[in-house]
């Protein structure tokens, strides 16, 4: 496997790694406080993941301000010291790694859009490009065996179509927000079916491509919560996002030692 993919990282005794995920910086309905104002989700630490979706870089309205606060960001952690790793989200498809991998794969970190082969089968993207997505799918025949095809998949279509402007020409607030949350019909029920079977879905991945690993945190479906399947803890940071809340993960010496809400950090 191309070894850019995998990004390997074993801490000092002792040391605090963070995790985060989907800030989705520059999004319309992103809720991060600005830039400046994140200093405490770095304090105490010596490094940070942002477990993809950091900030909106596909072709989009939103892109060039989701790439100068990401700059900022950036900018943000090397002034506190902090080392950050991003991993790439179906929002940033153009960062490299995708997967950090901890204490010799003890503690996995995604985005979670590999779980599915469709990323996001709930999204207005994949809802009105179906043909080409499920085209593009059968074109990663083992992406079922293979980790790499797996994950070059999930950035294949991440790419594949650009971000649709939901609700473009729409200026009642009350209209559009009806229009992100239940139009077309399969997306509300697209939405809640995913967050059912994510915790499940997520662990048979792990199953197949990381069986020895004893923690996941991961992001991608805004819905925070943690789910234990036998020795393994999955954990869901959740979202900076409109309708969910910002969780953060620690972890020290191979232990998950904390799962919170960021506004504790405050």
């Amino acid at each position: 496997m191309e070894e850019a993919l995998i990004h390997h990282l074993t801490p000092e005794p002792g040391e605090i790694v963070r995790v985060v995920s989907d800030l989705h910086l520059g999004h319309e309905r992103c809720e991060a406080p600005p830039v400046a104002e994140l200093v405490p989700l770095l304090k105490g630490i010596r490094h940070l993941i942002v477990a993809g979706d950091m900030a909106e870089t596909r072709p989009c309205d939103w892109q060039p301000r989701g790439l100068a606060l990401r700059r900022e960001f950036r900018e943000l952690c090397r002034a506190h010291h902090v080392n950050l790793i991003e991993l790439a989200g179906n929002h940033d498809p153009d960062v490299i790694p995708m997967v950090a991998a901890l204490w010799e794969g003890q503690t996995i970190i995604m985005h979670g859009h590999a779980i599915f082969k469709e990323v996001a089968p709930w999204s207005w993207e994949y809802l009105r490009n179906k043909p080409s997505c499920r085209s593009l799918i059968e074109q990663y025949p083992d992406a079922d065996s293979s980790l790499e095809q797996r994950l070059e998949l999930a950035r294949a279509m991440s790419q594949l179509t650009a971000p649709i402007m939901r609700r473009d020409g729409i200026r009642n607030p009350l209209v559009r927000e009806f229009m992100h949350c239940f139009c077309p019909p399969q997306r509300p029920v697209g939405i809640i079916w995913g967050w059912l079977i994510s915790a499940r879905k997520a662990n048979n991945f792990m199953n197949q491509y990381f069986p020895k690993s004893k923690n996941l945190i991961l992001g991608h479906f805004h819905r925070s919560g943690t789910w234990q399947f036998g020795n393994r803890t999955i954990a869901n940071t959740g979202a900076w996002f409109r309708h969910a809340t910002p969780y953060f993960a620690d972890l020290q010496d191979g232990k998950l030692i904390r799962y919170a809400k960021y506004t504790t950090l405050n």
